[in-house]
């Protein structure tokens, strides 16, 4: 991560932002006393403009809320042209600025530089050049993304025991360690808001929209196909008492939303071995009439918050709902049915 110190060296020699060429000024000391980092001159075609700089080490969702509004101050108060710089914009970050026509430029190359009635540079496209590597950006994949999930199955909390609780008793299991570290990037993210007495859920379609967004398959380490002799249900309540079993989120469709299933079932265990000594004749291996494939994972987000009905064990509607959405255009139609049904549960 780079420094404020070392962001101000960016433009002590000058940085060339095509057309413009951005340097510290000489006469900044002043912008210190209103709480500024810096004073930048910004030069095009031999007009020299000043903006008063706020400096951010990064730009999640909340420093960025927050920078910005503390830059609207400045053009407020004190009449003069704010800057906003970071490592990184987004640009949806610079859609924003433009609207409220801010300034903002980051050190990977974008940005955009208003002086309302005279000026508008916007520049976008440029890759981030300083990629976060804390641990906390895997917040919404894997085991740590229990603790996102387990916000849309309950959204406000008083305590982390409390969230470590709820995911135990919807079958899963996190470290306090972890639901904090989570917890830090979800509220970075804008998506949880934490209060003296309560952490709370925000943006629900936001959260579902991370978590696809980092979403990968289950590993699966053993795979068979099987023909049944006897219904789904009954072969289910058949099997080993300690061992899970649950359908995959394309098989748990029908629970949640409409759209017809193509293909055989598809059920999950951590344990293949013991569940067919227990099914024993009841099922037949084979690779030409397929009733059911059986999938072997540790992964514990396909177990987690699985719902049982009429005697199958479903998966959580955000399980249905992000193996959906990394499918075909239907599935991520049925995606868009299942997300609906997450958030008016939310809200009823």
């Amino acid at each position: 991560m780079v420094s404020e110190a070392e962001m101000l060296q960016e433009f002590q020699g000058g940085y060339d932002f095509p057309p413009l060429r951005v340097r510290l000024a000489k006469q900044s000391a002043w912008a210190h006393e209103i709480g500024a980092d810096a004073l930048l001159e910004v030069i095009s075609a031999g007009q020299k403009y000043e903006f008063t700089a706020e400096l951010k080490s990064r730009s999640s969702p909340k420093v960025f809320k927050e920078a910005l509004h503390q830059i609207e101050q400045w053009a407020r108060q004190q009449g003069r042209l704010p800057m906003l710089v970071v490592p990184y914009l987004r640009e949806e970050q610079l859609n924003e600025l433009q609207e409220r026509q801010l300034s903002g430029l980051d050190l990977s190359g974008n940005g955009v530089v208003t002086v309302p009635g005279k000026l508008l540079v916007y520049r976008t496209g440029r890759p981030n050049k300083f990629p976060s590597s804390a641990p906390t950006k895997y917040a919404y994949r894997g085991a740590t993304s229990l603790v996102g999930r387990v916000f849309l199955c309950r959204p406000k909390f008083q305590s982390l025991a409390e969230i470590a609780e709820e995911i135990e008793a919807r079958g899963g299991s996190v470290a306090l360690s972890t639901v904090s570290k989570a917890l830090k990037r979800l509220e970075s993210d804008l998506i949880v808001e934490r209060a003296a007495d309560r952490i709370a859920l925000r943006q629900p379609d936001k959260l579902l929209e991370k978590l696809a967004e980092s979403y990968t398959p289950p590993k699966v380490t053993k795979a068979v196909t099987l023909s049944m002799k006897m219904p789904l249900e009954e072969l289910v309540e058949s099997r080993p008492r300690k061992t899970p079993l649950v359908l995959s989120g394309r098989s748990s469709v029908d629970a949640y939303a409409v759209m017809g299933r193509r293909d055989g079932p598809v059920l999950f265990t951590p344990n293949i071995a013991p569940v067919l000594r227990k099914w024993g004749k009841k099922v037949e291996e084979t690779s030409r009439f397929v009733d059911l494939e059986l999938l072997q994972t540790a992964d514990p987000t396909v177990f987690f918050d699985a719902r049982p009905r009429d005697g199958l064990p479903y998966a959580s509607p955000v399980q249905v709902f992000l193996e959906c959405a990394a499918g075909d255009k239907r599935e991520q139609e049925t995606a868009e049915q299942v997300m609906d049904r997450i958030l008016g549960e939310l809200n009823g």
